[in-house]
């Protein structure tokens, strides 16, 4: 097995299991629906994707990201939006999703000003979401 940074085969990206009883669980994905961020690891964190905020039960503000594609629309394309996003990660403070989101400033190189980041590989243009059919 080869480390994931000198492999060519980028099969460990993205899988679509088609026979769970979910699928397809969100409505709008235009290319591989990639089914490996099926618990998305940016539920905790800041991130560009549309939620609700509730509240559970136990008074706890909680993010419904029912209608975010952005982890299972493409195999690449939501591999490097995750992995973007995991690079720098901001812990969820419970406040309600702006709109449009805003960007994240990344550390510039060198210690220059912070710059806003940019999508890796196949990520989208932009860091708004994407919008559902």
């Amino acid at each position: 097995m080869q480390p994931k940074d000198t492999t060519q085969n980028e099969a460990f990206k993205g899988f679509t299991n088609t026979a769970c009883p979910f699928y397809p669980c969100h409505k709008g994905v235009e290319t591989e629906f990639n089914c490996l961020f099926c618990y998305c690891p940016l539920i905790a964190y800041e991130c560009p994707g549309p939620y609700k905020v509730f509240t559970d039960k136990n008074g706890l503000k909680r993010k419904d990201c029912s209608d975010c594609i952005l982890p299972h629309n493409g195999y690449l394309r939501s591999w490097n939006f995750i992995q973007k996003w995991l690079e720098r990660p901001v812990i969820w403070d419970g406040h309600e999703q702006t709109l449009p989101p805003v960007r994240r400033l990344r550390a510039a190189p060198g210690g220059a000003e912070p710059t806003d980041d940019q999508p890796a590989g196949d990520a989208p243009a932009t860091d708004e979401p994407a919008k559902a059919d």
